[in-house]
């Protein structure tokens, strides 16, 4: 018989004594018999308030002997059906059977109490959770009187004490699951204290080299000198998060580029933080592939000299700094190539590249340090002169590009001849925008063309005002009677050389000048809203045009793409109008493709990203042309959703060299993750098929396959099912370029419309 504490004697043995064993406190004295009566009635009393607990008391055989309010309130049953029944029947059967009751009662006389939460049964057959207390009662004399049992219904907390543990289980799961990002657990001292298996990855540690290790461990020792873990974590105590980007240290003690979040662990009930999350992944090809398209944004990579757009910002600079003070006088020379074309057909690609590359360092030996020369694209340079005095000093400029072309340029164990033609615009007040400086200048440079080449020509505002105002008024009149013209050009599969679609050029049947390519009109367009006419009218002729092909038996899966100016591009009426022209013609929105540059976007950004989703939504295709030829690509992608990349034809020229086929890779390696196609442009050999094709670029078109066509060619070119490449396809089908002659590719004349 165990040793029992006063506290389990004889004060409350009334509320436990079996009504039999009652009978003999009969003989007991009046006063004691009064007394206990009063002791027991105020136990009673105490024990029917707690109505959220039920308290009973249990024999030394296990028959309840009784039952409070508690009790029936959380198992349903009356006192007059339990007393004198065996308290097994709040137990599941499955407990019954096991002889729970009976253990429970043997493990009381053991260790006197005992605390247990298990499954119980209401009256009803329901179940419930409970935490419960069974104590064993002794009297004086340390005989057992039997027990009391205390059961409180839990079910609430413990439900949710289980979907907490089973969230934080599946947050553990989820957390080990992600190997790309290295999720850790940071102390308020800075110690980590959780480590999953994407760190293991990212940082080469395994988990038991890093759990009580310094956070401020994975920074680099510059960082950790100048305090910047320790600034990152008060910063987010204060705050509730920061950003991480910065080089982190991986365990061979290489470097990457980290970026990613560092948060506050929840807040105790003190209010208090109880240590940080940090979620980082490595950015380094990303922050590499930015970088790369950074650079190319900005740099021709043929030449190393800076690009259109580069020499655009320092032109804009130039007129601001002249609008301020009329004496900062400028120039820009415009500079063509003869017979490029020529070089190209004779020597090949590699020479004709390399002879790029040499007339650029020329260039740069006949320019000044405050001068600025680029290259505008294909065989066009332009040159800068900042602080010129006069026209004077533009000459003097151009004679000097002129006497470092007498000599000829040795590549490859042979001698090449070539000569430029200049264009000069002086800078003045009135320019408003960079382009109308090179417009001009590349004006005096076609008349030195026309005036038998390799010389300059000064740009004369008044003797060409007449010219261009009379084109203007030609174009409204061309324009009404229907002098405008398309021609085609394929888009082929490039895996198996099936036809996908065409893309519509535009052309100028001129009355009197004959056949007009875009670069000799589309610029006074520009000017003016003529070129929402031109766009309406491409857009209309183009859908009507693939909607006959395909009504005369054409595959109805054809596609045809047209380019929009992004002044038609951002017009109100411009979904209406497409709406129109694909109702009009009956063309199947899924066979048209609308193009836009990425400047077009970039500049009409607020709204580009609405016009980009109602478009998409009639089932249009949106593909972005010149891709990769402005930075704002990256940050354009993020916010507008596209169907296709135009890869520019300067990127697929440089597909011979190293670092141009690394840009044409990261471009294919970005469609892919955006789940975008990809088409080339501008392919010109067998060649940079081939190698577009095995990095997975699916589509392309380029004077390999065939030049622009008119109306009945590109219909026999569409009916000629596989396509063979190059002349001799051309000539077995009867087949001439729109444009007469040879097919020039772009780059070389030829400006997409």
């Amino acid at each position: 018989m165990p040793n029992c504490a006063d506290s389990h004697k004889v004060s409350v043995v009334s509320s436990i004594t079996d009504p039999l064993e009652a009978d003999n406190a009969a003989d007991v004295g009046g006063r004691a018999e009064d007394s206990l009566n009063a002791d027991s009635a105020l136990y009673h009393f105490l024990v029917d308030s707690l109505t959220e607990y039920a308290v009973f008391a249990i024999s030394p055989s296990g028959s309840v002997m009784s039952w409070n309010q508690g009790a029936k309130d959380t198992f349903g049953y009356a006192a007059s059906e339990i007393i004198g029944r065996s308290f097994d029947f709040i137990f599941t059967p499955e407990d019954r059977r096991s002889g729970v009751p009976q253990d429970e009662l043997a493990a009381a006389l053991s260790g006197n109490r005992i605390h247990r939460d298990r499954w119980h049964v209401h009256k009803d057959g329901t179940r419930f959770w409970g935490t419960n207390t069974l104590q064993s009662l002794y009297d004086a004399n340390g005989k057992l009187l039997g027990f009391t049992k205390l059961v409180h219904d839990t079910t609430a907390s413990y439900l949710a004490r289980q979907a907490l543990n089973d969230s934080e289980q599946q947050l553990r799961l989820l957390v080990e699951s992600v190997s790309d990002f290295a999720i850790l657990s940071i102390d308020l001292g800075g110690k980590i204290t959780s480590w999953n298996s994407g760190a293991q990855k990212v940082f080469g540690y395994a988990q038991s080299e890093m759990i009580g290790g310094e956070f401020s461990g994975l920074y680099c020792a510059e960082d950790v000198a100048g305090g910047l873990p320790s600034n990152q974590l008060g910063k987010t105590a204060l705050y509730g998060s920061s950003s991480i980007e910065s080089w982190l240290v991986r365990k061979d003690g290489s470097r990457f580029l980290a970026s990613g979040k560092l948060t506050q662990l929840k807040r105790d009930a003190a209010g208090d933080v109880r240590g940080f999350v940090s979620i980082v992944h490595d950015t380094t090809a990303q922050h590499a592939t930015t970088e790369e398209l950074r650079r190319r944004a900005q740099f021709d990579e043929l030449t190393e000299l800076p690009n259109r757009r580069t020499f655009y910002e320092h032109v804009h600079r130039a007129i601001g700094s002249m609008k301020r003070r009329s004496a900062n006088l400028f120039a820009v020379l415009f500079i063509d190539l003869d017979h490029f074309k020529e070089v190209n057909d004779e020597y090949g690609h590699l020479v004709a590249d390399q002879l790029l590359a040499a007339m650029a360092r020329r260039f740069e030996h006949c320019a000044r340090a405050e001068d600025i020369v680029a290259r505008i694209g294909g065989d066009e340079f332009a040159i800068l002169l900042n602080g010129v005095t006069d026209v004077a000093d533009a000459r003097e400029a151009a004679n000097r590009i002129a006497i470092q072309m007498r000599e000829p340029v040795a590549i490859g164990g042979q001698d090449v001849k070539a000569s430029v033609s200049v264009g000069i615009a002086m800078g003045s007040p009135a320019y408003e925008r960079p382009e109308d400086v090179l417009r001009d200048a590349d004006t005096a440079m076609y008349s030195a063309k026309l005036h038998g080449r390799a010389r300059a020509v000064v740009f004369r505002e008044a003797d060409e005002r007449d010219g261009n105002d009379n084109l203007a008024q030609d174009l409204l009149h061309g324009i009404e009677r229907n002098e405008l013209r398309l021609a085609y050009q394929p888009i082929l599969r490039l895996h198996d050389s099936t036809l996908a679609g065409f893309e519509a050029l535009v052309r100028w049947e001129h009355a009197r000048r004959g056949l007009l390519l875009p670069a000799q009109f589309v610029p006074k367009a520009e000017e003016s809203d003529l070129i929402v006419a031109v766009d309406r009218w491409v857009l209309g002729e183009a859908c009507r045009q693939l909607a006959h092909w395909q009504r005369s038996g054409l595959d109805p899966h054809l596609q045809m793409s047209v380019n929009v100016s992004g002044r038609e591009f951002s017009r109100p009426c411009f979904l209406t109008d497409l709406q129109s022209n694909l109702a009009a013609s009956g063309l199947a929105p899924r066979c048209l493709r609308i193009e836009v540059t990425e400047g077009s976007l970039m500049e009409h950004s607020q709204i580009a990203s609405d016009i980009v989703v109602a478009i998409r939504a009639l089932g249009v295709s949106l593909d972005i042309d010149d891709f990769g030829t402005g930075f704002s690509g990256l940050g354009m992608l993020q916010n507008v959703a596209v169907d296709a990349l135009k890869i520019d034809s300067t990127f697929v020229s440089r597909l011979n060299s190293h670092p141009g086929a690394q840009i044409v890779e990261t471009v294919m390696v970005l469609a892919e993750k955006l789940d975008v196609a990809v088409i080339a442009e501008g392919i010109e050999t067998a060649e940079q098929a081939e190698r577009l094709s095995s990095l997975g670029c699916r589509f392309g078109q380029g004077v390999f396959f065939s030049a622009p066509l008119n109306t009945d060619a590109a219909a026999r070119f569409a009916n000629s099912g596989r396509y063979a490449t190059g002349e001799a396809r051309r000539n077995s089908l009867g087949i001439r370029s729109m444009d007469g002659g040879k097919a020039k590719g772009p780059g070389f004349g030829e400006k997409r419309r």
